[in-house]
């Protein structure tokens, strides 16, 4: 085994002398074979210098400027990538697998950021990673399995139920109805003459000029929705001038599928309804037949006044879950969109939640998705009911994960999972071949066995991934162990576990109907932690393994797969590792050329603090420097003994951390050292901020904080002014209710102009009274933090036993004019923020002429 030669982060060596002295040898030799012996040493030292000055080895920084986001978000412009190859190629690590069959594994050091210089190379990792996945099975089999000497297996018979039909309305026009209310306004004292008046409608991105992709986008003109299946676009200022109305095709019919008719051999099946019980008040997952439905002119007298009211009630809560029926196949979901000038592009997903099917497909790759990059023209909007003009679309690989945009740069990033159990299948004991044979016996057989699969699966494998990639494998990470640290053992018993893409194509495409796409990947065993795109740079963070040789045990540790994107096709540029785990995206931030990494690091055997908190910086490697982030500095740990990191934020040369276990240590943290990151203040008071938000009031800098405290939501204000003494200058609880801005940023929006926050808030009482799904409106000052305006998009019944169509806006809230649109659930709903009015009231079930039956919270 070849061992490690990168640095150790998670178990750094002691820092020694560099220039040792013996007391012993200080006088002069006049030995002349010693002169020569020092002279030629004094050469070859002078070589080695030369030779490392010339490949890189000295370390050079790789400054870049910086732009802030406003409300935020910070990330490098254009940092110094390019797409050619390193000078210095990092050499890489391999371990070597036990079990029967020869392996060899790579570790995951720099070396993998190499990508491969001919698909023969990626074959043969595959092959080992193979090779290595069946010795593992092998060896726990043969060591556990000794019951199946005697015993011989055998497949348990599986056992079908048959789908309901359920009719499709077709679109209407539907009407936007303006309130007949005139609301009370909370705040009387909140009046338009006090307004400024405000526009606010773009994504709250995490990086400026990196636009996330989202489900509701706007170009101030118009407003593009997904809601399930149908996108509808109306007029930004004025809905009531009418709506486009696009519904993705569906075909529901089952003749395709292999069950459907050996299942009905003629005969209808049917699914028994389960009765209304006051233990079972579980939303709905299955349409509704008129037979378990009520249809109301109003449902309540609270319904009268509520928008977003649906009028038609549930007399049960429960029915056959879709899961045991091989033949359903739900309708396409429209995932998210990135919105370019004239052009709006959906990734649309049309998906089987049945997990019985027979294969079709002989893929390796398996994607319980099935996705489409659509692209329509987004300037040319009709209004009379009639869908977008679709201009353009492709079918790509994998199960959707995340989407940027920069500039005309579309980047999606997807998931697929390597079928292996196809490879595998045939080597558990319990298999009827193996019934009977002791373990030499069975090592025997499954190593043979495995040996005739390898190749033809590694074959298919391979072909499979060159269709998305162009036939082009330089640029794939190659395959390693996601695993760090002085260790023999292979961590990881599947290496190609999942294949994350990281796919780019131009959102200024023609009207041809065609445009193509490029991707990059990176073999990982589970699904991406995070991703974090800033300009030009995209990284995949995953959560390995690091082992520790002074404790004898395994601790995760973040690995960074970074791509180059400022070219047409991404490309591998280089690794980052840090200990502990991240929290989300906001764990991650590109800074003047260097990556900053916050994690919490988990020790649950240490008696001392369970928990270390840090940030960690990295310098990017120049051209001639290799493919490793190198580690150039780290913060002491945050926080106290057993607190875990609840929000981070990087603002430029300034971070800001939130810790939690019994109460909520704010911490500022000066990054203006790469190399001496240090904690310049700290407070600490009740609760924990989930998510953190830079605004600025009277000139002053404050940090807007939204978590929890106890079971209520808590919005915090911190005056950061002195860095030194942070101070929360105010506060305000919602009792007894949640918030999911806090996991959720792309919900939190703050207007600087009219100093207002907008969140969504919900109330659920498992009851028909006193449920809430709506937003509130707070006005924020430098003392204060007061509600001014709650805005309720369905009434409490129809919450609870209301009947919906098959789909649920997550809560947004976009601003045009001071006029304030939110979306949540199955309404959008328009509010003065002057007077608390409601403006229009749009049903979005009722604009499909809904003949469905779901749960509100479908």
């Amino acid at each position: 085994m070849m061992k490690e030669s990168d640095e150790d982060i998670e178990n750094p060596p002691p820092i020694t002398s560099k220039a040792a002295t013996n007391p012993h040898n200080n006088t002069p030799s006049n030995d002349p074979n010693k002169k020569i012996k020092i002279g030629l040493l004094s050469t070859f030292l002078l070589v080695v210098l030369v030779l490392c000055i010339s490949l890189g080895v000295i370390y050079q920084g790789n400054p870049s400027n910086s732009v802030e986001n406003e409300e935020g978000g910070g990330g490098d412009t254009k940092p110094e990538l390019n797409q050619t190859a390193p000078t210095v190629l990092e050499e890489a690590t391999y371990l070597v697998s036990p079990g029967p069959i020869p392996a060899k594994i790579r570790m995951a050091t720099p070396a993998i950021a190499n990508g491969y210089t001919s698909c023969a190379d990626l074959k043969d990792d595959i092959r080992n990673a193979l090779n290595h996945l069946a010795n593992t099975i092998i060896v726990e089999q043969s060591r556990n399995g000794g019951w199946y000497e005697n015993n011989c297996g055998r497949d348990d018979p599986v056992f079908y139920m048959e789908d309901s039909f359920v009719a499709t309305a077709t679109p209407e026009m539907a009407e936007v109805e303006e309130s007949d209310m005139a609301s009370e306004s909370t705040a009387s004292k909140f009046q338009d003459d006090d307004m400024t008046t405000e526009d606010s409608y773009e994504t709250n991105n995490q990086v400026q000029g990196v636009d996330e992709a989202d489900f509701v986008k706007s170009d101030g003109k118009h407003v593009f929705t997904a809601y399930g299946d149908v996108i509808f676009v109306w007029d930004a200022l004025d809905p009531k001038k009418g709506l486009s109305i696009t519904r993705m095709p569906y075909n529901d019919t089952k003749e395709d599928c292999p069950y459907f008719e050996q299942m009905h051999h003629g005969e209808e099946m049917h699914v028994d309804v389960m009765e209304e019980s006051e233990e079972d008040t579980l939303p709905i997952r299955e349409p509704l037949t008129e037979e378990v439905m009520t249809t109301t002119a109003v449902s309540s007298p609270e319904a009268a006044s509520t928008p977003g009211s649906p009028g038609r009630n549930r007399k049960t809560m429960m029915i056959a879950d879709s899961m045991m029926m091989p033949c359903y196949k739900p309708k396409p979901q429209i995932l998210s969109f990135l919105l370019r000038g004239s052009r709006l592009t959906a990734i649309v997903s049309e998906q089987s939640s049945n997990y019985f099917r027979a294969e079709t497909e002989t893929s390796t790759l398996y994607d319980y998705q099935e996705l489409t990059i659509k692209v329509y023209d987004a300037e040319n909007v009709p209004l009379d009911g009639s869908p977008l003009s679709l201009l353009g679309e492709k079918k790509i690989k994998g199960n959707y994960h995340d989407a940027r945009s920069i500039d005309n740069h579309g980047i999606v990033i997807t998931t697929s999972h390597v079928n292996t159990d196809s490879f595998t299948n045939e080597l558990y004991r319990w298999r009827p071949q193996y019934c009977g044979l002791n373990s030499t016996a069975y090592e025997a057989l499954a190593k043979e066995t495995a040996l005739n699969e390898t190749e033809s699966f590694m074959e298919k494998m391979v072909k499979d991934l060159d269709v998305e990639l162009d036939g082009n494998c330089d640029s794939i990470f190659q395959v390693a162990s996601i695993q760090s640290g002085d260790s023999k053992e292979v961590y990881d018993s599947n290496l190609l576990g999942n294949f994350v893409r990281v796919l780019s194509f131009d959102m200024d495409m023609s009207t041809n109907h065609e445009f193509s796409t490029s991707s990059s990947g990176t073999f990982a065993p589970g699904w991406p932690d995070s991703i974090y795109v800033s300009q030009g740079f995209a990284g995949v963070v995953n959560v390995g393994h690091a082992y520790d040789a002074s404790t004898n045990r395994w601790k995760e540790s973040t690995f960074v797969s970074a791509f180059d994107i400022t070219g047409s096709t991404p490309k591998p540029f280089a690794i980052a590792r840090a200990p502990g785990r991240p929290l989300n995206k906001f764990a991650t931030d590109l800074y003047d050329g260097h990556l900053r990494i916050a994690t919490t690091k988990f020790d649950w055997s240490n008696t001392d603090s369970t928990t270390v908190n840090q940030i960690f910086v990295f310098q990017l490697p120049a051209e001639d420097q290799g493919r490793e982030m190198k580690l150039v500095g780290a913060t002491e740990m945050l926080g106290k003994k057993n607190e875990r990191i609840t929000a981070v934020r990087f603002r430029g040369d300034r971070a800001y951390v939130v810790t939690f276990e019994q109460i909520d240590p704010f911490i500022v943290v000066d990054m203006g050292s790469h190399s001496e990151p240090k904690v310049i203040g700290e407070l600490e008071i009740p609760g924990f901020s989930q998510y953190l938000h830079w605004i600025q009031l009277e000139g002053k800098s404050f940090m807007l904080g939204l978590g929890r405290q106890d079971e209520d939501i808590k919005l915090g204000l911190f005056d950061i002014t002195d860095e030194k003494k942070p101070v929360q200058s105010a506060f305000h609880l919602e009792k007894q209710a949640s918030s999911s801005a806090g996991s959720d940023s792309l919900a939190f929006r703050y207007l600087p102009n009219s100093q207002l926050l907008i969140i969504p808030k919900r109330e659920w009482t498992w009851t028909a009274e006193g449920n809430f799904d709506g937003f509130v409106v707070y006005s924020i000052n430098a003392t204060h933090i007061t509600p001014v305006h709650e805005i309720q998009h369905a009434d409490s019944q129809s919450i609870y036993r209301g009947c919906w169509y098959n789909a649920y806006l997550q809560p947004r809230s976009l601003v045009f004019q001071s006029k304030l649109t939110t979306l949540l659930s199955h309404s959008v709903l328009s509010t003065d923020l002057g007077t608390g009015d409601t403006l229009f009231d749009l049903n979005l079930d009722k604009a499909l002429n809904n003949t469905e039956c779901h749960g509100y919270f479908w």
